[in-house]
């Protein structure tokens, strides 16, 4: 099996150009896509620690208890790089994300967010200050607008929240809503209409 260590890691400088042609909800999913291999790495690296550390015995050599496990040493040093590697990166997005004029606000971390409310000063009547954040789309190529692609949504607490579609009646399009009502009338109405030799309904 190969370590992360044997394989040679996209450079900084590449990743970041590499970034530039992302939109704002593929930067997210690249975070979120981060923070989750930080997390395996970091649950791997809290398997192996008993081992390392000599505490318990591989099953090979269950009668060198209490003797460190060199091979879990070094998978543990291997997985901190790739960690600080990717720590690196989120760093990375992080000044791509603000410097198109963005807020990190939406892609802090629970971590990241929990302590900057325990941070988050008190105002004089006793009450937490709190921060709202808007959502700022950016257009790339394509307008999002006329092809259908628009979605709006948030990342809190390291989760991703998407907004459910506002209707839009100058359009011609329905909400949800709109369209069940029709529907439903639509089908109440199925067998009283003398205008159609067949029956049925036409989309």
């Amino acid at each position: 099996m190969a370590s992360s260590a044997d394989t040679t890691p996209i450079s900084p400088a590449r990743f970041a150009a590499a970034l530039k042609d992302l939109s704002l909800a593929m930067l997210h999913l690249k975070v979120l896509e981060i923070r989750n291999s930080i997390a395996h790495l970091q649950y791997s690296n809290d398997q192996l620690k008993p081992f390392a550390e000599g505490s318990a015995a591989v099953l090979d050599n269950a009668a060198a208890e209490g003797v460190p496990d060199q091979d879990c040493i070094d998978a543990i040093k291997d997985n901190d790089l790739v960690i600080d590697r990717m720590a690196e990166r989120i760093a990375i997005i992080r000044v791509e994300v603000e410097g198109r004029g963005l807020s990190w606000e939406e892609f802090k971390s629970r971590d990241e967010a929990e302590s900057k409310n325990e941070d988050e000063p008190v105002t004089a009547n006793g009450q937490t200050a709190t921060t709202t954040t808007t959502t700022t789309t950016t257009s790339s190529g394509s307008n999002p607008w006329t092809d259908g692609t628009f979605q709006t949504g948030t990342i809190r607490n390291g989760e991703v929240h998407m907004d459910s579609p506002a209707s839009r009646p100058e359009g011609g399009s329905l909400s949800d809503e709109q369209l069940r009502r029709a529907l439903e009338e639509r089908m109440r109405n199925l067998g009283t209409d003398d205008d159609d030799d067949e029956g049925g309904m036409h989309l």
